[in-house]
């Protein structure tokens, strides 16, 4: 299911054909029609001189085979994986269980005689992934994190042309709320290339601290991909790992 995108356009790059939503929606449609997908996504978030990184390695093929695991470096280092062959499915066991007997979940990938697909996957380990950002919700095109992805893009504005790592690319920016019913706390930046392929996004948030009301606490996110449609996927990653 594909969802266009909706928003207020403001060109800056005095190239009025341009529109951020159809810009966002070509995005959107290139990687849900994607068959097959290989590559990573490294996150880099700072806030108040520290900076934590995540690297995300993912690979699909839809509909049910994936494998995403992701690697947080520094003292508090740590490892999650998601993989499917088809058949089976294994995610990490949540922080916040209390299921002391297992490490990990195996599930079918058929269940009540419907197939789950990676998105449905993706969304079932929610609560075991280091990272579920918005270039991973583009790229597996759940319907449901794409409309929560939609609610927090409070406005999108056309704001011309870049180059990334020796790419021209396009600059979407606009306000980010954290979901349909929240005021605005911040700004994003997405960075798409003439394929519609996600270079690269931007958050900046203000958060506040609980139980210090005074204190607001800057942090900004950057996810860098490398994320390709329609390459040649490894299949010995899928092997489901109990």
């Amino acid at each position: 299911m594909l969802i266009a995108v909706q928003g207020q356009q403001q060109d800056t790059n005095s190239a009025p054909q341009t529109s951020a939503a159809q810009i966002m929606t070509k995005a959107f449609a290139h990687y849900s029609s994607a068959q097959s997908l290989s590559g990573t996504v490294n996150m880099a978030q700072s806030a108040k001189g520290v900076t934590v990184t995540i690297d995300s390695d993912l690979q699909f093929d839809r509909p049910s085979k994936i494998y995403l695991h992701q690697t947080r470096s520094g003292s508090r280092a740590r490892q999650w994986l998601l993989t499917s062959d088809g058949s089976l499915f294994s995610y990490d066991k949540p922080e916040n269980n209390r299921d002391f007997g297992h490490t990990r979940y195996t599930e079918y990938v058929t269940q009540h005689n419907k197939a789950q697909t990676i998105g449905d996957m993706y969304v079932a380990s929610e609560y075991s992934l280091g990272d579920m950002n918005p270039i991973l919700d583009v790229a597996i095109a759940d319907v449901h994190r794409l409309k929560r992805l939609q609610d927090q893009w409070v406005s999108l504005a056309y704001a011309g042309k870049q180059n990334i790592g020796g790419q021209q690319v396009e600059k979407i920016t606009g306000q980010y709320r954290e979901n349909a019913r929240s005021l605005a706390s911040g700004e994003f930046e997405a960075y798409v290339n003439g394929a519609g392929d996600f270079v690269r996004y931007v958050l900046y948030q203000k958060i506040s601290v609980p139980g210090a009301s005074n204190e607001i606490i800057d942090v900004t996110t950057i996810w860098n991909s490398s994320l390709k449609v329609g390459v040649q996927t490894n299949p010995s990653y899928y092997k489901v790992v109990q």
